[in-house]
């Protein structure tokens, strides 16, 4: 899917890794508080803090404090790292996002997810660079992933770089692309319209719009448009198009 729905091993940002106690400490405090354990989302992100807590406190016999809760969460598995981080984004707290993510992929090296995930708050922060590092990871973790095709790809169109390698990697994830495959019609069709075949890019870019339907109004206004800009570069208009 598109960048707008919502990756880098080494060392946490020492920034980041400060403010993060104080953020996670609220959220793990509910589990200690006996809340429910398992949050579920409505994209199915799952989070299961409370066998975490349960299991310390048999082994220790009491509550554990914000350092001991951070430490357990850093020890939650790579999925559920990545469903803190997504929690965690929808809120606006982007550098704590951060922290689940590079957790998640520390944890697993080849969650995709997690490194798209870590791509998309980079580009959000302005990070260009970082975040297209990021992509590039989660492609390499999981070759057949469209997100991560999708989501680069996206992110070189807007800045006109790397175009002909956005187009090679995502060309072959259509035929796998889904649902969100008009999604990446539109990318495409962008990207070969930035190259300067235009008649590629309509025939694309109205393969996309007839795919999409009416659901997504926003999507189908960014698909007119820029079916709208690739007839101008043509010449044509919607009304005096060649058959």
């Amino acid at each position: 899917m598109p960048y707008r729905t919502p990756g880098w091993r080494g060392r946490a940002h020492p920034m980041i890794r400060a403010r993060t106690i104080r953020w996670l400490w609220p959220a793990a405090a509910l589990v200690v508080l006996g809340a429910a354990g398992c949050e579920t989302g409505k994209e199915g992100v799952e989070l299961d803090l409370t066998a975490a807590a349960r299991a310390y406190r048999e082994a220790v016999d009491r509550k554990p404090g914000r350092e001991e809760l951070e430490r357990l969460i850093a020890q939650l598995p790579a999925q559920q790292l990545n469903d803190l981080g997504v929690l965690y984004e929808r809120e606006g707290r982007l550098d704590d996002a951060l922290w689940a993510y590079q957790h998640a992929v520390w944890r697993d090296p080849r969650c995709s997810r997690a490194y798209v995930n870590l791509g998309n708050v980079l580009r959000k922060q302005g990070k260009l660079d970082q975040a297209r590092f990021r992509y590039r990871q989660a492609m390499a973790a999981d070759p057949t992933s469209f997100e991560a095709a999708n989501n680069f790809a996206d992110l070189c169109a807007a800045e006109a770089t790397c175009i002909e390698e956005a187009i090679r990697r995502l060309e072959p994830m259509l035929e796998t692309a889904g649902p969100y495959r008009p999604y990446g019609l539109d990318t495409l069709g962008w990207l070969y319209h930035l190259q300067g075949d235009d008649e590629k890019a309509v025939e694309l870019l109205e393969t996309a719009l007839r795919e999409a339907g009416s659901d997504d109004q926003e999507f189908c206004a960014t698909l007119n448009e820029h079916l709208t800009e690739t007839y101008a570069a043509l010449g044509w208009t919607r009304e005096a198009k060649p058959n």
